[in-house]
């Protein structure tokens, strides 16, 4: 039975899209000001609890840019800038180009990209631009679909710091159409061709700020973290204008029902995520860690919804311990599966670190396609699965109110409406981690198998098969739900840190691809590496070091299992 899914009006989100993504909401700037107005002007009238945060933040986004293909038959290429890409000055840079494939480090081999710029298939990607420098490029020319993507290339997870701040890309990069790289791509067939980039982006530290509204639980101190971006790129109907419009329409409902509410919720609306790669949901993170540790129950984060032709639900992202309640959502409102997918490095999962429990982010997808920007687009999103990523119009011009379906809009809204409303109201927090335990054997399994015996992690899936048999043959049901709740957080709070980072608690991994148990993740090399050698026994060093620390926390887990005892 469904509670709040049928409840929402579609009337109010098409009020609240149309009041939020009538400007470009670059990050910092006045217009992106002028919607965090509107959003505060309608919690506070919902009688929600509002403070406003200003944070300093690394800010980027594309200012002017040109291509020119140079010797006969040359001439200018429409192309774009990125976010937190370097400048080549005004003068430009005149070079040789190469084709660099995928543009991966394996992409390298035999490759002389050294002065050069490198021409490389696809979006944009962190990873391609620390390729690139690795190999001497000095410029990047990224061939995208029909359309210019706008994207993020830093690797750096939110604000950079002295450890990280040499990681900022080096490297100016622009990107163009499939076409036009296809054409440059059949020159080179031909023989040497030489190019002149100019790219002068928009880079410094800007004051961006940070909204939290807070509704309080009638019987808990915790809360339910419920987050999405403000800042865009052009108008961001979609993304991630939606978003936020469904944040609104689900706060009017919770907060008309607030005597109901057994916890709280916390609305975040981000700015820095499309500019500042996730730097305001890092700073909130990092300035109130203390609070998210202590009292959050899960995070919930909403990113472009409510898409035409966004028919791929399965795909909704999850952890190992929060899919089967993602399932019982979709099955109670839609009626449809969620297949598990693990969740991705991306849409502000910035609360890993915590222990927080996470759900969804990209609720809807297209269906799948077979182009390089659609595998992409799928691949940012966690890859795997039936969608095809958020439509060609994604991070372009085109991002426009005619792409939202009124319908797939009041869906998806309402599949939020449902999840916010069961995890505030529930007596118990409906979270598996014995699945969790049994993930983090399953990839220990897997990770032992790829090292042979280079590598003995035998003992560390014995320990996760361990928890997840206690977990289960522990009778949490017995207990009064609040210890239950206690003993579900505390697990959390030990085993997603190890599952899905490598940094830990108080720092923050790379924006690059995710695995489970990130730090055991290289046992799977070590067989490409010569035994004997330096890279080898580095390797070596690591990973015992990192053994010892997911072993430190599955037994942390099992004592904390073991000791809780239901009624006999």
């Amino acid at each position: 039975m469904t509670k709040l899914f049928n409840e929402v009006s579609s009337t109010e989100l098409a009020r609240h899209l149309a009041g939020i993504s009538k400007v470009v909401r670059l990050s910092g700037t006045p217009e992106e000001a002028a919607a965090f107005d509107y959003i505060e002007r309608e919690l506070k009238g919902f009688g929600y609890d509002v403070t406003r945060y200003e944070s300093d933040a690394l800010i980027g986004y594309p200012a002017t840019s040109s291509l020119n293909l140079l010797g006969q038959g040359g001439g200018p290429i429409t192309c774009n800038g990125y976010s937190l890409s370097p400048s080549t000055g005004p003068d430009g840079v005149t070079a040789e180009l190469v084709y660099a494939g995928a543009g991966g480090e394996e992409d390298y081999a035999g490759i002389d990209a050294r002065g050069k710029f490198v021409l490389t298939d696809g979006l944009a990607m962190p990873g391609k631009g620390m390729a690139a420098a690795r190999a001497g490029a000095i410029g990047q020319i990224h061939g995208n679909d029909e359309h210019i993507h706008e994207m993020c290339i830093s690797p750096i997870w939110g604000t950079p710091v002295p450890e990280t701040a040499s990681l900022l890309p080096t490297v100016p990069a622009v990107g163009i159409t499939g076409a036009d790289a296809d054409r440059l791509n059949g020159l080179l067939q031909d023989g040497k061709i030489d190019v002149r980039l100019v790219t002068e982006p928009f880079r410094a530290w800007v004051k961006i700020p940070t909204l939290i509204a807070d509704l309080p639980g009638q019987q808990e101190d915790r809360y339910v973290l419920f987050s999405g971006h403000v800042d865009s790129w052009h108008l961001g109907a979609m993304d991630n204008g939606t978003a936020n419009a469904t944040q609104l329409e689900v706060g009017r409902l919770l907060a008309d029902r607030r005597r109901d509410l057994r916890r709280g919720v916390r609305l975040a609306f981000w700015s820095g995520h499309s500019h500042g790669r996730y730097a305001g949901s890092t700073w909130y993170a990092d300035t109130f860690w203390q609070d998210l540790h202590d009292r959050c129950v899960c995070h919930v984060n909403v990113d472009s919804v409510g898409a035409v032709g966004a028919t791929i639900m399965s795909d909704a992202p999850s952890m190992a311990e929060t899919h089967a309640f993602g399932q019982q959502i979709l099955t109670d409102t839609i009626g449809e599966a969620l297949d598990y997918r693990r969740i991705s490095r991306s849409s502000d999962q910035s609360f890993w670190g915590h222990g927080i429990p996470s759900l969804f982010a990209a609720l809807s997808e297209q269906p799948r396609d077979d182009s390089t920007t659609g595998a992409a687009l799928a691949q940012l999103l966690g890859g795997g699965g039936k969608g095809g990523g958020l439509g060609w119009w994604w991070h372009t011009t085109e991002d426009t109110a005619d792409k939202i379906d009124p319908q797939n809009f009041k869906r998806d809204a309402g599949i939020y409406a449902e999840t916010l409303w069961r995890l505030c109201t529930e007596e118990r927090l409906p979270f598996d981690l014995a699945a969790a335990a049994d993930e983090i054997a399953a990839a220990a399994a897997s990770y032992q198998q790829a090292a042979g015996n280079l590598f003995d992690l035998s003992g560390t899936v014995a320990l996760a098969r361990e928890l997840a048999a206690a977990i289960g043959a522990a009778d949490f049901s017995g207990l009064p739900s609040d210890q239950a709740n206690q003993v579900i957080m505390d697990l959390s709070r030990i085993l997603i840190p190890v599952n899905y980072t490598r940094s830990g608690p108080f720092d923050h991994d790379l924006a690059l691809r995710s695995q489970p148990l990130p730090g055991l993740a290289a046992a799977a090399d070590l067989g490409g590496l010569a035994a004997g050698t330096d890279d080898f026994f580095l390797a070596q060093t690591q990973l015992l070091r990192e053994r010892n620390r997911v072993d430190a926390a599955l037994r942390s887990a099992l004592k904390r299992v073991t000791a809780t005892r239901g009624p006999a």
